[in-house]
């Protein structure tokens, strides 16, 4: 468990216990067993009784008629029951986003969960029943909890070497509903690092199943939303609804509720995120089994075994429309924990809650400074996406941020066992490619999927504090002449090259190097690239793509991070056209033939990768400006 974790929990420990001791009062310890009815027993025409909140904690009843069993609805062997919902509240609303895992009783007896909806714009509330015997057999699976502390292992049957992760946030940049590269050619949020690449050739989660029959579709999940920006939220929207979770407006979490009773048909949440913001997945429970629980009938995020904290829910509306009818809820603190998100249920323990990975963002303006405190679910998958959902957020809520602003980024990410991964740079606002508070963000989840999704280990990550100061004007710059002091050198001789930047909206400035070109470089030509260090990445992205490849632990990718070229600084490097090799993650330029040949052979070639450039010198500048591109000249060393 992490130290900001164990801290926490020491300061709520009396509270925590008082109220798992309420929870646990509202039923016996061993509860009486429910009798089913399997689904082989379903006949056409029966009918029963479907339970649900439709505001407050009150549960409400409705009348299912039951049309029939539709085989392998969902998958192999995988039924779901047809049925027409009959009542005042469920023929106005239609089936609710948020009923998902309703129960549904025939003669008393449990015959599974409502969870799945046909068709869109339907004229009538058809649904699909999970049958129960298929959620139980879920919850029968559980084996041991990950560790306390750990990534969540994500996608069920991925814990072998644990390379294939998902990481949704660099596919969501690489392309599906993300921005795409900016028009100087730099690199997605890890600057060459390349989150997108790091995800490249990674499945896809689970998500959402879709059904045999394209028209079933799962019961859509609120997204509860508290403190969210409604641009911000929209904008990573599309990751979330791609796993059925369908963000709207609710409240947040209501620290002094009581917990109600856990009855089949009341509301039960799953929280990604809690503190200055929430965002909270909220359905209803289906069948309590001493301590667990079962609810929804279909996956919440999809990824099979995860620790997630599990909380109750107080209905305050359930919205009706034709485009959709859906629930607004708050939600209580944690009672317990998600344990595991599979094709028919959500299964849940009620007792202490997880362990959640802390992050602490603080936004400093030149009215002050504000502080914000997240508490976001552990998972390889999710981590990244919450972490840069909940630091863009903290951007949009300071009242004197605007996106022609410059960002000054100070991240430190704590994983045990390993120094303090730091992480500095300037983001400048005047790129119209994309919003500068999301290119930060986006950056933050970045480096937390490349840690939390590399392939050797299951990194223990203590927690993270992003540190971003307000400048109020577009600091960037343009680079629009290069050129050096003259055309030819001598080895040992000292080179002057001379760059002209035009500030955004601003003037000139002269940037000089003075570079000493060393004794040891043949005669020839000499490459002299000048540029920020995006565009510096950029050039060099298939030899940081191949050092992370090459990577042989996490230790190697922690410190390919660290030596990451920044934004605010100008580069001068000096390279020449001659053999060069990477060979497990290190760069040996100039390589004589008669090694390159070797490096070339087969027996070795896996861990080495060639290249025809090799670089000669790099030196750098600090600025306090962006500069997006980069410039390249040619001079003769005689």
């Amino acid at each position: 468990m992490s130290h900001h974790g164990q801290a926490g929990s020491a300061r709520t420990l009396p509270v925590a216990g008082a109220l798992i001791l309420a929870l646990l009062a509202t039923f016996p310890a061993s509860s009486a067993p429910v009798e089913t009815l399997p689904v082989e027993a379903i006949r056409s025409g029966m009918e029963g009784t479907g339970r649900t909140v439709f505001q407050g904690d009150r549960l409400e009843e409705f009348r299912v008629e039951i049309l029939g069993v539709i085989e392998n609805a969902v998958g192999p062997d995988q039924d779901l029951i047809l049925a027409r919902l009959h009542g005042e509240k469920v023929e106005y609303t239609g089936v609710v986003a948020g009923m998902s895992g309703s129960p549904v009783y025939v003669d008393g007896k449990l015959i599974g969960a409502l969870s799945y909806r046909i068709g869109n714009f339907a004229k009538e509330p058809i649904a699909g029943i999970t049958p129960i015997a298929d959620m139980l057999r879920l919850g029968a699976n559980i084996g041991i909890r990950p560790a306390a502390g750990l990534a969540g292992t994500g996608e069920a049957g991925s814990a072998a070497g644990r390379a294939p992760g998902s990481d949704l946030l660099a596919r969501f940049l690489a392309g599906d509903g993300g921005p795409g590269p900016a028009s100087d050619g730099s690199l997605d949020p890890a600057r060459g690092l390349d989150v997108a690449a790091a995800g490249a050739g990674m499945p896809h989660g689970t998500g959402a199943p879709a059904a045999a029959i394209p028209s079933i579709q799962p019961i859509g999940v609120p997204l509860v939303c508290s403190g969210c920006d409604a641009a911000v939220l929209g904008y990573y929207a599309p990751i979330f609804r791609a796993h059925g979770l369908e963000p709207g407006p609710g409240g947040g979490v209501d620290e002094k509720a009581v917990p109600g009773a856990f009855e089949p048909g009341s509301a039960i949440g799953g929280a990604l995120v809690t503190g200055s913001l929430s965002l909270i997945g909220v359905g209803t429970l289906t069948h309590v089994d001493g301590n667990r629980v079962y609810a929804f009938g279909h996956p919440m995020l999809g990824v099979g075994t995860l620790d997630m904290p599990m909380t109750q829910a107080r209905v305050l509306h359930t919205f009706a429309s034709e485009a959709g009818s859906f629930k607004i809820a708050n939600a209580t603190r944690s009672v317990g924990r998600i344990v595991r998100d599979g094709l028919t249920a959500i299964v849940g323990e009620i007792g202490p809650a997880p362990p959640t990975l802390p992050l602490r963002v603080g936004v400093t303006t030149q009215g002050g400074r504000r502080e914000f405190a997240y508490d976001i679910l552990r998972h390889r998958a999710w981590s990244p996406v919450l972490a840069a959902v909940s630091t863009a957020n903290s951007l949009t809520r300071t009242t004197e941020f605007d996106m022609t602003s410059t960002l000054a980024l100070r991240a430190r990410i704590d994983v045990e066992g390993f120094p303090p991964v730091e992480y500095n740079d300037l983001y400048a606002g005047a790129n119209p490619a994309q919003a500068v508070h999301l290119g930060l963000a986006n950056e933050v989840g970045g480096l937390l999927g490349l840690i939390y999704n590399n392939r050797f280990e299951d990194p223990r990550v203590r927690g993270a504090t992003i540190e971003v100061e307000v400048l109020p004007e577009g600091r960037v710059a343009t680079l629009t002449t290069l050129h050096a002091s003259r055309p030819e050198v001598r080895p040992g001789e000292t080179l002057k090259v001379h760059a002209t930047l035009r500030l955004y909206r601003g003037e000139e400035r002269a940037v000089v190097f003075e570079v000493v070109v060393p004794e040891d470089v043949p005669a020839g030509e000499i490459e002299i690239l000048v540029g920020g260090g995006t565009a510096m990445d950029s050039v060099d992205r298939r030899v940081q793509e191949r050092m992370l490849a090459q990577a042989s632990g996490l230790g190697d990718i922690l410190r390919l991070i660290d030596r990451r070229r920044r934004s605010d600084f100008l580069y001068l490097r000096i390279a020449r056209r001659s053999p060069a090799a990477i060979v497990r993650g290190d760069l040996l330029p100039g390589l004589p033939l008669s090694i390159f040949s070797v490096y070339n052979s087969p027996r070795i070639s896996s861990d080495t990768t060639l290249i025809s450039e090799s670089p000669i010198l790099e030196v750098d500048r600090p600025l306090d400006v962006v500069v997006p591109g980069g410039r390249r000249i040619s001079v003769r060393v005689r």
